[in-house]
């Protein structure tokens, strides 16, 4: 509701309003208890785990996709701890005596800008994910495509944020006395009347909705990919490359004959070569990207692509192996040639699995990480989306709020800054890499 401070304060001296805001403010300070300590628990918890993040992420690790995205949602943390942090203090002091539209306009901007960038971040996260667990041979993002990511999400969340904060200013709110009123940090009184709000926030609520959908999305399918499968793409790929080998040497050789041993051919991005069964009449691919040794999570697929480019079938092939001219036919050759390729490859690869198994268990966790920390933050906006909703809906209900039901009012209300403080603590107690290095750093003993 607008007013007209002329008419409502032409019996009232600025001093007696002055004192009486005062002394409303002073009762909603006390109500605010329990938001204070939890803003404050939040800058202490957050300021040095995320600052501790980034150092040990940007310095201390690889340099991969994910490594780029958990740094940029550090400094979104981080930039939220060192300045929305102590202007939503400034503005739970100045609840009824706010006088300062430009201040109000930046921060609910920067707010806006914050929390989309790190919802969108979040979407990559969970898209590239996807990609990674249940599109394995489609083209992966690469470093300096993650880079424009993030700025793209970050160009996308400015554009968001400004038509939000313009919105913002002095709104009014009735006190009981008819003659003053009220000032705090909420939409403008000069867009009140008008759709603008309203359209801000259904856009808004869409927009979360969306997110939420399409990182729900992602992981279900990530979920169902591990629980059914119990391992991703390559290594099933891996353990059954490796079955068949073991199978055709137990036949001794038996009806067995190499095909096209010189020729290298890509499928899905990697070198093939079959082994023709005569009796059953089929051919059994086995992938070399399989039997070598590939890491998804830490090597670039230009690496990848390379070693397969660079890989030759000769090398199984003993230096001081005998020529073809000293075998009696093409028969005696190959036999000879697929007893070398199959004790040389069927050891040590498959001396591998354990370690492919150790990488699977470690892939999934890095997935439990990402899940835990992005449902950390959508949870955190429900409570925020409801009394938003209870706000729009009954405003005279939450302007007669009071005392303890104000408190958690307010409380919850700053419900969705807790991940600026929680994604530290996920990291530390969920990346072993990350632990035992920040254990190293501080030199602990556990």
């Amino acid at each position: 509701m607008m007013y007209n401070e002329t008419n409502v304060y032409k019996n009232i001296t600025s001093d007696e309003r002055r004192e009486y805001l005062s002394v409303l403010q002073q009762e909603s300070t006390i109500a605010f208890i329990p938001t204070f300590v939890y803003l404050g628990l939040l800058a202490m918890v957050g300021i040095p785990g995320n600052s501790l993040v980034i150092i040990v992420y940007l310095t201390k690790m690889t340099m991969k996709p994910l490594n780029i995205f958990i740094i940029s949602m550090a400094v979104i943390d981080l930039i939220t701890c060192l300045l929305i942090l102590p202007g939503i203090l400034y503005f739970l002091l100045h609840m009824w005596d706010f006088n300062d539209p430009l201040t109000c306009q930046s921060l609910l901007a920067l707010i806006a800008l914050l929390v989309m960038s790190s919802a969108l971040l979040l979407v990559s996260i969970a898209i590239i994910r996807y990609m990674k667990m249940c599109r394995p041979f489609k083209k992966q993002v690469t470093l300096r495509q993650t880079k424009l990511i993030c700025y793209i999400n970050v160009f996308m969340a400015i554009v968001v944020s400004i038509p939000h904060g313009i919105l913002q200013g002095k709104h009014s709110r009735q006190t009981q006395n008819p003659n003053i009123v009220g000032y705090y940090c909420k939409i403008d009184d000069s867009y009140v009347e008008t759709i603008w709000p309203t359209l801000n926030s259904a856009f808004l609520f869409l927009l979360f909705f969306v997110t939420s959908f399409t990182v729900t999305y992602c992981y279900v399918r990530i979920g169902c990919a591990i629980r059914g499968n119990g391992m991703n793409v390559h290594q099933r790929n891996y353990l059954s490359a490796t079955t068949k080998i073991s199978k055709n040497v137990a036949k001794q050789h038996k009806d067995v004959k190499v095909t096209d041993l010189g020729d290298r051919t890509h499928k899905k991005s990697s070198l093939t070569f079959g082994i023709e069964n005569e009796s059953e009449s089929v051919v059994e691919p086995v992938t070399i990207s399989d039997l070598i040794d590939i890491n998804t999570e830490t090597k670039s697929n230009d690496y990848i692509n390379a070693n397969v480019e660079n890989y030759n079938v000769k090398k199984f092939i003993s230096t001081d192996s005998p020529g073809r001219d000293d075998f009696s036919d093409n028969i005696a050759l190959d036999e000879f040639i697929i007893k070398q390729r199959f004790e040389t490859v069927t050891p040590s690869y498959v001396s591998q699995i354990p370690v492919l198994e150790k990488r699977r268990k470690h892939l999934n966790r890095t997935h439990f990480m990402m899940l835990t920390v992005t449902l950390v933050f959508f949870l955190g906006f429900l409570p925020f989306l409801g009394l938003n909703v209870l706000l729009a809906v009954s405003p005279e209900t939450v302007a007669s709020l009071k005392g303890w039901s104000l408190a958690m009012y307010q409380l919850f209300l700053e419900s969705y800054l807790v991940n600026c403080a929680a994604n530290p603590i996920i990291y530390s107690l969920m990346d072993q890499k990350f632990k035992d290095i920040c254990i190293q750093m501080f030199k602990i003993k556990l």
